[in-house]
């Protein structure tokens, strides 16, 4: 057996246990835990639409949010990166669909060089000059100079389906990033709603305050005309005082809660404060007659966040294969075209000054297998968490929908209990107030019906808000406000 046939069994035997050595096994979303056909104690037909599929607009129906929400749209920070982020990504695909073709650069250039006399190159130009057989036009000129213009191509050839597949991983993640776009616009959109009926909340928690106050101090100055007439004792107006004085302090911090939530949504309009226009409480109508979750399955196409998880999962397939295919040889070809010459005007439409090159070659790994291996492996192991992240973000869609599933009807339940609270503390303040005026009643029954109503009120104001918020964020949930 000649050299040349060893060195070949060597080469074969290094390229076959590379192949067997490294086998990638891909993991699909068949692999992966689907989520219940079903939401656990919520009925749910086959064919009910998803909240999700109505359009933040038509959602919302109400003309001052959304004008609110298309100017954070525009002008948000957050929304605007993650923009920026989409164009980078873009622009990494773009890149990685131009790998598969020959690179091709344009060259020109120009050198002039003195060689020593006592060089290789000096004492070889000069015997050359001396040759009778070199013609005037083509002896070396002292010092030389040399002209180059031309084109020259590097090319990759994709045996293994390496520069295919960083063509499809940069799809894959351009599409994440993408995803990740409409999941900042959902994010968005849900908090500019939320805080909107904050501040709609405060509005009129601020209003029942103010209606209680001017009732307390009513009450304050009757306490003061039944004292001047001996029928009431100087506790009794100030704990009418106190009460008044406690109420008060509860408006200022509403105030400024008010002040707070009115700056915190100019921050996600991305706009400096200015007068936010609005609906009152009993104006707001966003609440759905029934539920409509659709099925847990489709949360799969609806939710941004399960989208990205489920690109980047396939990212992170097509990693692999690229590590993979580090352990095989390389194919390139390259070469070049042009015209060279030391005189300029010999450069240009000469057959003469013509020159190309075209070559090939094979780069295989021998040495560095470890360390491909170690790539390899970072790479399998990558999958593996992308893989875990896809779970986890479908786990999470679904137990975040059950949760704020049961926070609505929960919160729907009390709301109806409350209601019939506030409509009795209303009426025994009436009743005390009657009762007090004909001496019926003492002062205490006055400032407890007082203070327990406007407890109530509050609550129920609080608890109307919690319930539009909840709503809103179940909205997100399950995909809605991205389309």
């Amino acid at each position: 057996m000649n050299k040349n046939s060893y060195q070949y069994i060597v080469y074969i035997t290094l390229v076959i246990s590379s192949l067997t050595a490294c086998k990638v096994q891909k993991t699909s979303l068949e692999d992966v835990k689907a989520p219940p056909t079903t939401y656990q104690d919520v009925q749910v037909g086959e064919d009910s639409m998803n909240l999700a599929m109505t359009h933040w607009q038509a959602f919302f129906d109400d003309e001052h949010l959304n004008a609110l929400i298309e100017r954070g749209l525009a002008n948000n920070q957050d929304v605007a990166k993650t923009l920026a982020n989409i164009r980078i990504s873009r622009a990494a695909l773009k890149r990685a669909k131009l790998g598969q073709l020959p690179e091709l650069n344009l060259t020109a250039g120009s050198s002039v060089r003195k060689f020593g006399d006592y060089t290789m190159d000096g004492v070889g130009n000069d015997d050359t000059n001396r040759s009778s057989t070199v013609p005037d036009d083509k002896k070396i000129p002292t010092p030389y100079t040399d002209f180059m213009v031309g084109a020259e191509f590097n090319w990759e050839l994709d045996v293994w389906g390496k520069l295919n597949m960083r063509k499809k991983q940069a799809l894959s993640e351009f599409m994440a990033s993408v995803e990740m776009g409409n999941l900042s616009r959902t994010w968005l959109i849900a908090e500019i709603a939320k805080n909107y009926y904050n501040i709609i909340g405060l509005d009129e928690e601020i209003e029942t305050l103010l209606s209680s106050i001017s009732f307390q101090e009513q009450a304050f100055e009757l306490g003061k005309s039944l004292k001047n007439a001996g029928k009431e004792s100087q506790l009794s107006i100030d704990q009418f005082e106190a009460l008044m004085l406690n109420s008060k302090g509860i408006l200022v911090k509403k105030r400024r809660e008010l002040k707070q939530a009115e700056l915190n949504l100019s921050y996600l309009l991305g706009t400096y404060p200015e007068n936010i226009q609005r609906q009152s409480l009993s104006e707001v109508n966003v609440l759905p007659p029934a539920l409509e979750l659709g099925l847990p399955s489709t949360l799969l196409t609806m939710r941004p966040d399960i989208r990205a998880a489920e690109q980047t999962l396939q990212a992170n397939n097509l990693e692999v294969g690229i590590a993979r295919t580090a352990f095989f040889p390389t194919f390139n070809l390259s070469g070049m075209a042009g015209f060279n010459a030391f005189e300029f005007s010999k450069l240009f439409l000469n057959p003469a000054s013509m020159v190309y090159q075209l070559g090939g070659g094979l780069v295989a790994p021998v040495f560095n297998r470890s360390s491909i291996k170690a790539t390899f492996e970072s790479a399998k192991a990558k999958q593996k968490v992308a893989l875990y992240d896809y779970e986890q973000t479908v786990l999470g869609g679904y137990l975040e929908v059950l949760g704020l599933v049961n926070e609505y009807q929960t919160l729907k339940e009390e709301l109806n209990l409350k209601t019939d609270e506030v409509l009795l503390q209303r009426r025994s303040v009436d009743n005390a107030n009657t009762m007090f005026k004909i001496g019926y009643a003492d002062y205490l029954d006055m400032i407890n019906s007082q203070s327990n109503s406007l407890v109530s009120e509050i609550e129920y104001i609080e608890l109307k808000i919690q319930q539009l918020q909840s709503i809103v964020t179940l909205y997100r949930a399950l995909g809605g406000g991205w389309q």
